[in-house]
Parts: structure tokens; C-alpha cells; sequence
């Protein structure tokens, strides 16, 4: 098994009073799609979504977590902010698996802005927010460049979980982290589905095909939550004509069954690549 070590790079030298805190309750939906990368509290089935927590530190201090923990990098972005709305700090970390010893880089907030929804001081409950901050990169102490870093954050404490908002960040999360597609078909399910029929059948009815000349077929199916292959969508690789391809895909969702997927132990919809030789 392989060791990993992991660097931490933290620079925490936000100068107080380079950042602001305004108060907007029309700021940015967090509902819609654009270039703030999007943090929340939702259910996560997997450990490397972007996560959203509150501490308050005492009456009149309180920090907002941004983290994002993948398994060979991620960064965690804190606000320290006080009662009068004000940043009093701001800390960016940065850590990745990969270490240079020789070219350590660091990392300096130079410049931030935080619109909140609410003061969070009187209801944290909804409450919404964006930031922009100017991320100084340092190489050995030498400034290098510098970045724009944009991002907005939700919390869903106390909503109902079964309203638009609420799925709507799941289904979103699952999305971007590839678990599941568009429709909704799971990428990476906890258990992916295998063959329950017996194959042999369905191979002899695949050699009587008029015009079939190959020994191997490639495709990419959908199985349900019943364990039957989807009709659309079937993508097929190799050199196949229409009219095969819609024969075949005819005999896999006639004779073959399957055990479907499951997430958190409940079948679902996946969608897996599929080898059948028939040699």
C-alpha cells in the first residue's frame, strides 16, 4: 500500500480591514449555475463534495468553513468575522499529495468581499452568501501571480428535504462530481450491477444475425432499477450498421436480466460498459 504524505501549505496574513461585509438579500441565487464555486450542508453520499459549517467562537465572534477534501488535494477557506460585520480574518489552505521541497508556494488573501443574505449574528438559518477573494501565490517568497477565487454557499439547516432547494443541491452535487449524469443515471454506484441471466442464449442469437461478423461487441447501457437494460440510450463501439445495432440492442433487453446497482443500499439507475464475446 502506498504511503501518502501530505503538505499543507497555510498562509493566514489577511490584513484587517482589506476585506468587507455587505449586506444584500437578493444575492446571488445559489440555485443557478455560474462561475462561484458552490459549498453547502446537503446529505453527501460522498466525502469529497465542497461542505459549508458554522462555529460560533463566542457571542460576538463566529468562523464560516469552506472545505473541499478530494483524495490528493483540496483547500479550506475560513472567514473569522465579528458582530459589527466586519472580516477580522481569513485563512486559505491549500494541500496536495505532490511535495517539492525546493519550490515551496504559499498563499496570501489580499483582497475579499462577502455578501451575505442575513446578518448570521441574528439567524443563520438560510442564510446565503458570495465572496470574491485575490489569492497572492508565492514561490519561495517571491510573489508570482495572482488569482480570483469565486464562490457562494448555502445552508439547508431546518428545510424541508423533500423541496426543490433542497434536492436540487443533492442532484447538483452528485453532477459535478461525476456520481451521477444529467439524467440522473449513477456513474459510480456503491455496488454496480452484474449479469443475472445466463449469457448463452443471448450469444447464439447474436451469431444468427444477418451481416454480423465480428467475435466481440462494446457497448455503454443503461440498467434500471429493475435490472433491465434501457432501449436509449446504447452506444455501441466497433464497426456495427444501424440495423445491427438496433437487432442487438433488441436481444439485450429481451434475454438478458440483471442485478441492478445500489446506493446506500436502495437499486438505482447506472449505466456500466458491457464486453460480450461470442467466439
Amino acid at each position: 500500500m502506498r504511503t501518502q504524505i501530505i503538505i499543507l501549505l497555510l498562509i493566514t496574513n489577511f490584513v484587517f480591514g482589506q476585506g468587507k461585509i455587505t449586506i444584500d438579500r437578493n444575492v446571488v441565487k445559489y440555485e443557478i449555475k455560474d462561475e462561484f464555486e458552490r459549498f453547502d450542508d446537503v446529505d453527501k453520499p460522498e466525502n469529497d463534495f465542497k461542505s459549508l459549517s458554522f462555529n460560533f467562537k463566542s457571542d460576538s465572534d463566529l468562523e464560516i468553513m469552506n472545505n473541499y477534501n478530494a483524495v490528493f488535494m483540496g483547500y479550506n477557506i475560513t472567514f473569522k468575522i465579528n458582530k459589527l460585520l466586519e472580516i477580522k480574518d481569513i485563512t486559505y489552505n491549500y494541500w496536495t499529495d505532490k511535495i517539492d521541497l525546493d519550490n515551496v508556494i504559499t498563499y496570501k488573501v489580499s483582497k475579499a468581499n462577502l455578501n451575505l443574505s442575513q446578518n448570521p449574528f441574528d439567524k443563520v438559518n438560510g442564510l446565503r452568501g458570495k465572496y470574491i477573494l485575490e489569492i497572492e501565490h508565492y514561490l519561495n517568497d517571491s510573489l508570482t501571480k495572482k488569482e480570483i477565487f469565486k464562490a457562494k454557499f448555502k445552508t439547508f439547516e431546518g428545510i424541508d428535504r423533500e423541496s426543490s432547494d433542497y434536492k436540487w443541491a443533492i442532484e447538483q452535487n452528485k453532477i459535478k462530481y461525476a456520481i451521477t449524469n444529467n439524467n440522473g443515471v449513477y456513474l459510480k454506484p456503491d455496488k454496480f450491477p452484474s449479469l443475472k441471466s445466463d449469457s448463452k442464449i443471448l450469444i447464439q442469437e447474436i451469431k444468427k444475425l444477418k451481416g454480423y461478423e465480428s467475435n466481440k461487441i462494446r457497448a455503454i447501457v443503461v440498467i434500471n432499477e429493475c435490472g433491465e437494460i434501457e432501449n436509449e440510450p446504447i452506444r455501441f463501439s466497433g464497426k456495427l450498421d444501424i440495423k445491427l445495432e438496433k437487432q442487438i440492442t433488441k436481444l439485450l433487453i429481451e434475454l438478458t436480466e440483471w442485478y441492478p446497482a445500489c446506493v446506500n443500499e436502495k437499486e438505482v439507475k447506472s449505466q456500466i460498459p458491457i464486453v460480450i464475446r461470442t467466439e
